[in-house]
């Protein structure tokens, strides 16, 4: 945890301390690159949610099963009906997760303010007025602070969620009545009430997760309306008598940070957070060896400067899932053109598709063919209104084709 010396440049510094810099910095550190982790804190107070089968290969430092906090054979889906999944679904333990990656890592305690570029490396000003020179400099603070954003939408999903005790005044067995909530599954989401949906599972310890969450709107859905929704779903304003609350705000529908800035993105801040559901974790955990092996490979060769992000830029996204991206974009565009009462029916026709199709399409490292598969089975599977609705947003489908 020692200062960085003004006089020393070093190979790469991450700023950002959450689970995509501590990733990306571990498998940094596994390459024989030892990185530089700023980061005011590295304490997460999300519920970061996964399938399991998409982050099983990824090097966490640890065992998945030792990484989790509870763990769902089955994941429950409501549309216009109900839809049982038999595709395993996790949540991380934040504390265990974050201890496994950052086991050797070096980190500074410190927030970056500015970045400043000179032909071959770039110094990082720090907040305590240190600085950090850095032959490549990743930004993996979600927000994307240091990156040069184009035409951000305004659009978010917001979500308002409480942990209840097993042992609560209103106690486990009266959440599972009011809201669907079943021992050993998962429910995502549960769109039995418009416009917005649930999200919640009981954990091993009998505590429950019951969250109101809106998918997409622009202007984002406020945090106080979901709250009232949520305790109508409850039947009781539960927020003083939870263990923990949390208040959840995506950035979403905007357009991909430009990429030829010399500062590298890496997770959410690179635009990793899927157009539609908003899930960045999972993708970032997964991108991060991909990454390392580029920036690892690039810095062997003695790439410097511009050339240097340039190549790593493009193992952050690749041309092909830049062309997925597109897809994934349009469909947002598609999915926040139609009406709540339409939504349900979208869903179940999503997730009565070939499990290997949807899973695919909630993937952002899917190959564009697979998204392109899982959008036009969908497409087949709606009704007529539900069709008519989708076709009438030709600007998105271009924006899709002509993705570069």
């Amino acid at each position: 945890m020692r200062d960085q010396r003004d006089d020393v440049v070093v190979d790469v510094a991450i700023v950002g301390g959450g689970p995509a810099g501590l990733a990306l910095a571990r498998a940094l550190a596994l390459q024989g690159v030892e990185p530089v982790v700023v980061a005011a804190s590295t304490e997460w107070h999300a519920t970061y949610g996964v399938w399991r089968d998409d982050v099983a290969d990824c090097d966490l430092g640890s065992e998945l099963d030792a990484l989790v906090r509870g763990a769902w054979p089955t994941v429950r889906v409501v549309g216009q009906r109900q839809h049982l999944l038999q595709r395993p679904y996790v949540v991380f333990d934040n504390a265990r997760l974050r201890d496994s990656l950052l086991a050797g890592l070096q980190v500074q305690r410190d927030t970056a303010v500015q970045a400043e570029h000179t032909t071959d490396t770039t110094s990082l000003r720090l907040h305590s007025g240190a600085t950090i020179t850095a032959r490549l400099v990743i930004d993996a603070t979600g927000s994307g602070d240091l990156l040069a954003r184009r035409n951000p939408s305004g659009g978010a999903q917001t979500a308002y969620g409480l942990l209840l005790g097993a042992t609560s005044e209103i106690g486990s067995a009266n959440v599972v009545r009011s809201s669907g909530v079943e021992s050993g599954v998962f429910t995502l989401m549960d769109w039995s009430t418009p416009p917005t949906f649930f999200y919640g599972a009981q954990f091993h310890d009998g505590r429950t997760l019951v969250e109101e969450t809106s998918l997409y709107a622009n202007p984002p859905r406020a945090l106080d309306d979901l709250r009232a929704r949520l305790a109508a779903r409850l039947g009781v304003d539960a927020t003083e008598r939870a263990d923990s609350v949390e208040r959840v705000h995506i950035a979403m529908g905007g357009s991909m940070p430009a990429r030829t800035t010399r500062v590298v993105g890496f997770g959410a801040a690179a635009g990793f957070v899927h157009p539609v559901t908003g899930y960045s974790v999972a993708a970032s955990l997964r991108a991060a060896t991909r990454v390392a092996n580029e920036i690892a490979q690039q810095l062997s060769r003695g790439t410097t400067g511009a050339d240097l992000s340039s190549a790593v830029w493009g193992a952050v996204w690749p041309k092909h899932l830049v062309r997925a991206r597109g897809w994934h974009d349009m469909g947002l565009a598609v999915l926040g053109s139609l009406h709540p009462r339409l939504i349900g029916g979208f869903f179940d026709a999503f997730f009565e598709l070939p499990q290997a199709q949807w899973s695919a399409y909630l993937r952002i490292d899917s190959e564009p063919a697979e998204v392109r598969a899982a959008m036009l089975g969908v497409f087949r599977r709606v009704d007529w209104v539900t069709r008519l609705a989708l076709v009438a947003q030709p600007a998105a489908l271009m924006r899709a084709l002509g993705a570069r």
